[in-house]
């Protein structure tokens, strides 16, 4: 084909007209974008007056997300960041990368050195208090414990479990918010009904938080600079103006809700892979054995967790949110189509990382899929959990150790079991969560199972 010659794009399976695939989303909320997986690089997908065109192959995906010059943050991202009052670090362009340099030394490696001990005695405190034969809310356990490292690591602030547990229950109802919001009308999502209404008087309370912690910090400075502490003494780069309380509370909003939300969740999704898998569990406790050996487990081991950490890497892959979207910054040339400027292009992680023609049988849990050859590794756009390029996660690995550190504490002193008669049930959101995970657990020795 000519490069000057585009053809339409194929429209995605289970379209109907004036409503689009709106009953085929609806109808499999959580196998809705796999669906749209064809032989087609790039599919349009419709929801009444909201278009995407939807890219399948790896690729694009790369391209997608790397291509900044073509590409802007799209309807999502919109959406995601209006909840937070649109902060730099949701934004793009220089903003965004005056941000990110500005807070990267508080998710730089000697950075999560420094809270690895934190880290681990928080895990220990909080997985050490479970009791042999009493039934477990492991989801609501791994929450709370992943809270308590992200806030701490971000404010230094040890908050009441009340408070807590509505910072996350507010999270919870933002993901849940943000797939629909990206994919409806914006009339559809903002009525006033007692959902949003309940949902506006919980993001007040998180404001209030934050506002209290910003508050405290200005009348008592922290001896060790953590992200808060940045906050307090960034400027805008182009006036050289301190941020005000209000873009310093939208800043920390959105890196609470990244650090806690999808780490937790995955986190969650690990216990239970890893519960229903008496194999995997056996061999993460040998290796967390092995490597602790009797010694509180430092930054320097956690490396050597490698098993434990392909566990997260395979987590990562099996349990990927379901949407991300980027615009066109101008007309753009995609797999043979003319995508116009401020046309939304999107994809799924969650269908990208369960492509057969990359991951044989990809709804297996697999953690030895991570090979040794880099020759075997799939190709770039395949594997996305932290994004590449300009928006990549900045608190990748504060959550990477976070997650390897807490699987290795529960595999060193716990056998897990889905509690008997339980039922898994996965909701609908931005990142797909259990609704809850019962476990029953029982105490290991060095050797195995007591």
């Amino acid at each position: 084909m000519p490069a000057t010659t585009t053809a339409p794009c194929p429209p995605a399976p289970g379209r109907v007209p004036v409503l689009g695939h709106v009953p085929a989303l609806l109808r499999r909320p959580l196998s809705f974008f796999e669906s749209t997986r064809t032989g087609d690089p790039l599919v349009r997908v419709g929801f009444g007056p909201v278009g995407l065109y939807l890219a399948n192959d790896p690729a694009l995906v790369h391209r997608i997300q790397v291509d900044t010059a073509a590409f802007e943050r799209g309807r999502f991202f919109d959406v995601l960041a209006g909840h937070f009052g649109n902060p730099p670090i949701a934004s793009d362009g220089a903003g965004h990368r005056h941000q990110r340099r500005t807070l990267q030394p508080a998710f730089s490696r000697t950075s999560v050195r420094d809270h690895t001990g934190a880290i681990v005695e928080e895990a220990q405190r909080r997985f050490g208090a479970w009791r042999p034969g009493t039934p477990v809310r492991a989801d609501e356990e791994v929450s709370d414990f992943v809270a308590a490292v992200v806030l701490r690591s971000l404010f230094g602030a040890d908050l009441a479990p009340a408070v807590v547990r509505d910072i996350r229950h507010t999270l919870s109802l933002i993901s849940g918010k943000l797939l629909a919001g990206t994919v409806f009308p914006e009339a559809l999502t903002t009525l006033p009904t007692p959902a949003n209404r309940r949902f506006q008087a919980a993001m007040g309370r998180f404001h209030a938080v934050i506002d209290a912690l910003i508050r405290d910090r200005r009348a008592n400075p922290g001896p060790v600079p953590d992200v808060l502490d940045i906050l307090l003494k960034a400027t805008h780069p182009d006036t050289g103006r301190p941020f005000t309380d209000h873009e310093i509370r939208g800043e920390a909003l959105i890196l609470v809700f990244a650090g806690l939300e999808t780490t937790s969740t995955t986190l969650t999704w690990a216990v239970f892979e890893t519960a229903v898998r008496p194999e995997v569990q056996q061999r993460l406790h040998d290796e967390a054995a092995r490597v602790l050996d009797g010694r509180p487990l430092g930054y320097d081991r956690v490396r050597e967790l490698s098993y434990t950490r392909k566990v997260v890497d395979e987590t990562l892959r099996l349990h990927a949110p379901m949407l991300s979207t980027r615009r066109a910054r101008h007309d753009v040339v995609l797999a043979g189509t003319l995508v116009p400027a401020g046309a939304e292009v999107g994809y799924s992680p969650r269908a990208v990382h369960r492509n057969p023609a990359v991951y044989p049988d990809p709804h297996r849990f697999d953690p030895e899929r991570a090979a040794a050859d880099p020759e075997q590794a799939p190709p770039p756009g395949a594997y996305v959990p932290w994004g590449v390029g300009a928006h990549r996660c900045i608190g990748e690995h504060l959550a990477a150790t976070t997650m390897t550190v807490a699987l290795a504490t529960l595999a060193a002193r716990w056998q897990l079991r889905i509690a008997p008669g339980a039922r898994i049930r996965m909701a609908t959101s931005s990142l797909p969560y259990p609704r809850s995970l019962p476990l029953v657990v029982r105490p290991r020795g060095r050797g195995g199972a007591e």
